[in-house]
């Protein structure tokens, strides 16, 4: 299979398994902290066995300590921020506020990473915000608790962004599972942190609660977030992020569905303008790394 197909199908299937944490979170009976807590740590555990595949030791990246230990926070409150602002607010209103994440990665790449973004990419990044903030509005008024919770996915947005563009940052750097389990790993001891402080429950949860824990670190976090951080070692963060655009759509379908949450009217002509910024940005083929490391997909 050609390498640049390769890398835009892990990334779909990514994106489509990062559509149904929403859904999972509002089946979860426990606090923010204590979901994010257990989502990574069970994403941890099953990347763990696979980074034997390498022939390589973990100890080999001692170097690697600074990067892995701020993405690691980064990551662990992208998940706080986030799983506290669905407790707070619509699941519509959240998903489409925590998918700006594109431009904020679009931002920092060009400050860190020196990479350009040219007037479609930028012009595909206004498009979709404006959708996005046309959503945000029906929020303001609606209540206190709304308007923080807006607040609470901005910041898991901008979190977000900062722990994909660090994962660019070291992609020749670390093999990406040693990446992966490292930084799930000390995300959740860095979550344990406040958890124990707060003194959460970590146990005595139902059935269905331990369920939504394993599936939120299986299908989410082990599938998507780590097919998310195979592809941005290929392509710019800020296009990978695009694709997060369509999670909203996705999953205030399946909240509708489940919890008859239904979209207020606005949501609709803002989430078709969303959905036309990301095809616009995707749709762009610019000059990108190929799986071999030694060639450049062409423009087009």
């Amino acid at each position: 299979m050609d390498g640049s197909k390769k890398v835009i199908y892990l990334l779909f299937l990514g994106l489509l398994a990062t559509s149904f944490p929403a859904i999972l979170v509002r089946f979860a009976e426990a606090p923010a902290i204590t979901i994010s807590f257990y989502r990574n740590i069970i994403a941890a555990g099953l990347i763990f066995p696979l980074i034997f595949l390498h022939k390589t030791k973990i100890s080999d990246f001692r170097n690697m300590a600074i990067p892995v230990l701020a993405t690691s926070c980064f990551l662990a409150l992208h998940f706080w921020t986030w799983n506290a602002s669905l407790k707070m607010t619509s699941v519509a209103s959240s998903l489409v506020i925590v998918a700006t994440q594109p431009v904020w990665s679009a931002i920092l790449g060009r400050i860190f990473l020196k990479e350009k973004v040219s007037k479609r990419g930028w012009l595909s990044i206004f498009i979709a915000l404006s959708g996005i903030a046309a959503i945000a509005m029906t929020d303001i008024g609606a209540s206190a608790g709304s308007l923080r919770g807006d607040l609470l996915a901005l910041a898991a947005a901008i979190f977000a962004s900062l722990y994909l563009v660090m994962g660019r940052s070291v992609k020749d750097k670390i093999p990406i599972l040693y990446w992966l389990f490292t930084v799930y790993f000390c995300a959740s001891l860095i979550l344990f942190i406040p958890l124990a402080i707060s003194k959460a429950p970590m146990g005595g949860f139902t059935t269905t609660t331990w369920l939504m824990f394993f599936l939120m670190g299986l299908i989410p976090s082990a599938v998507g977030h780590s097919l998310l951080n195979y592809s941005v070692r290929f392509i710019e963060a800020y296009k990978a992020q695009l694709g997060l655009l369509l999670e909203p759509l996705v999953s205030s379908i399946l909240a509708f569905a489940i919890f008859m949450e239904k979209p207020p009217a606005a949501f609709y002509p803002g989430a078709l303008l969303a959905l036309f910024g990301v095809v616009l940005g995707i749709s762009e083929r610019g000059r990108t790394k190929s799986l071999s490391g030694n060639k450049t997909w062409p423009r087009r």
